[in-house]
């Protein structure tokens, strides 16, 4: 099978058309600048309007966290210098001074409460408001200390500070506030190390470094982030050096990438590659036998071995593999057709069903050809999936109005099931299509208890549920490869994120 799936792939690909595009802005190779493709352009500047990471990797350039995250990958202070706990339901934390916006409003604790009471209100409706949810209140102590309140012991906090946690990037009050934040998502200012210069829809975001920077400035003068949907286009756009960095380089790619002026970096991934099903609406998959159906239709390893060359690591469940709390005992549902058709006609449908598969196109390596296989292996027990493929924006608005409907390939990431289950899978969260009663109380259980011990058999109990309910077709966790300018030291990271606060030639 996986030879087979792979020669089919592959001989697409060979013959698929390669549309190279001139550059539109000044060339890469350029010491003082450097020039990043990726698949989508932003959806918004305002960071607490959006829930994409092509949009993300522009923001981070422009605005700080209170934390952040080292080299190692730990936690580490960003706008905030020293974090403590007075008490269970607080966090205390004194924040950086003299430090000021692009438009020179001072950054300051009303700054942090601004922000966060902007996100926290449920009229805003942040899309990633589930990884704050937890605050009750920001309490400013004076110009340089706030106290963040909980309703529960939050043991998650500073990873839901930081680790795509869009909201909790900090944005100037005054200027935010003056028009509502239609100029904030337009026009973005923020404490962050590259100011904004200009945003030409679909074509080029150009942002210049901020020499006032409290994190010294950059290296880099100009940075230029360019929408290049196409895969093969970023790659040919790398090698006649119109990019610097080129995203989601496909692994058969990696060695004509090696030598000459080029250069491939990559690192393994806190990513996740899964499919996820809509359980709210009237349609077979409200039945938990159509979705374990599924989860033994789809041989997963064979769709890891020929389109990421083995590379990743196979996932039990939706969580990363070096999350808190995952079990390398778990295991994942067995590639068996035949046990598939069998749950199907005993769910009521012998001769399968259609069923919508919405996803986007190029927002992940491979992830158009993933879908496809998938939907290959689906329609050998009779389930006829209709790919729709939508484009960044239009995903972005579907979701907002909760209108992803069947299965998607969402994609999604986060260091502990507080990050990754919860928002996924509680019931009433922006990203969840599920409902499960016993699960919830496990969710709010685990996300309220510090004891590390103590949340692991909480979701040990909680990865039970959702072993056998099959929200999800957990897949692959994949590894992140970029394609570089062979001159450009830059070191990726785990979660995705651009940073290029430390990037030089």
């Amino acid at each position: 099978m996986n030879h087979i799936l792979r020669r089919h792939l592959m001989a697409g690909a060979i013959g698929a058309a390669v549309t190279v595009s001139m550059p539109l802005v000044a060339a890469a190779q350029n010491a003082s600048t450097i020039v990043i493709a990726q698949a989508a352009d932003a959806y918004s500047m305002d960071p607490a309007k959006h829930s994409a990471f092509p949009t993300a990797n522009i923001l981070f350039q422009i605005y700080d966290g209170l934390v952040t995250q080292n080299e190692k990958g730990e936690i580490a202070p960003a706008l905030a210098t020293s974090w403590s706990n007075p008490d269970p339901l607080t966090w205390r934390f004194k924040l950086r001074e003299g430090v000021k916006f692009h438009n020179d409003e001072v950054f300051n604790a009303a700054a942090v409460k601004y922000t966060f009471d902007r996100a926290l209100d449920p009229n805003f409706k942040a899309p990633y408001y589930s990884r704050i949810s937890q605050i009750k209140a920001v309490n400013v102590v004076d110009d340089y200390t706030i106290d963040i309140k909980t309703a529960k012991p939050f043991p998650t906090m500073l990873l839901s500070l930081y680790e795509a946690s869009f909201p909790a990037l900090i944005v100037p009050p005054t200027y935010t506030a003056q028009s509502n934040g239609a100029d904030l998502g337009a026009k973005p200012v923020g404490t962050g190390p590259y100011r904004f210069v200009e945003w030409k829809k679909d074509e080029r975001v150009v942002l210049e470094a901020n020499p006032d920077y409290w994190g010294g400035k950059p290296a880099i003068t100009k940075v230029i982030f360019r929408p290049i949907k196409e895969t093969r286009t970023r790659i040919a756009e790398l090698k006649s050096e119109g990019v610097d960095i080129a995203v989601d380089v496909p692994p058969e790619d990696i060695a004509s990438l090696e030598g000459g002026d080029t250069k491939v970096v990559s690192v393994p991934s806190e990513f996740l590659y899964f499919l996820a099903f809509d359980t709210t609406r009237d349609t077979p998959l409200k039945d938990k036998r159509v979705r374990q159906a599924i989860n033994y239709a789809v041989d997963v390893n064979a769709i890891q071995e020929a389109l990421l060359n083995g590379m990743g690591t196979r996932i039990a469940l939706t969580l990363p593999s070096n999350a808190f709390g995952y079990d390398a005992a778990w295991k994942p549902y067995p590639y068996d057709p035949t046990k598939a058709k069998a749950l199907l006609a005993e769910a009521g449908y012998p001769n399968g069903f259609t069923i919508p598969l919405m996803t986007r196109k190029g927002r992940y390596m491979k992830d158009s050809e993933i879908v496809e296989a998938t939907a290959g292996f689906l329609s050998k027990v009779g389930i006829k999936a209709n790919i729709q493929y939508l484009e960044p924006g239009v995903w972005g608005q579907v979701s907002e109005k909760k209108g992803r409907e069947g299965i998607t390939f969402p994609g999604w990431s986060g260091r502990d099931p507080n990050l990754v289950w919860a928002p996924l899978l509680h019931t009433g969260e922006y990203q969840s299509y599920y409902s499960n009663p016993d699960l919830d109380k496990l969710l709010d259980a685990g996300a309220a208890t510090i004891d590390p011990a103590e949340r692991k058999s909480i979701y040990t109990k909680a990865a039970a549920i959702i072993k056998d309910d099959a929200p999800h077709l957990p897949m692959v966790q994949p590894p992140l490869i970029y394609g570089l300018d062979k001159k450009l030291s830059w070191t990726p990271r785990a979660d995705g994120m651009i940073d290029l606060r430390k990037a030089h030639y």
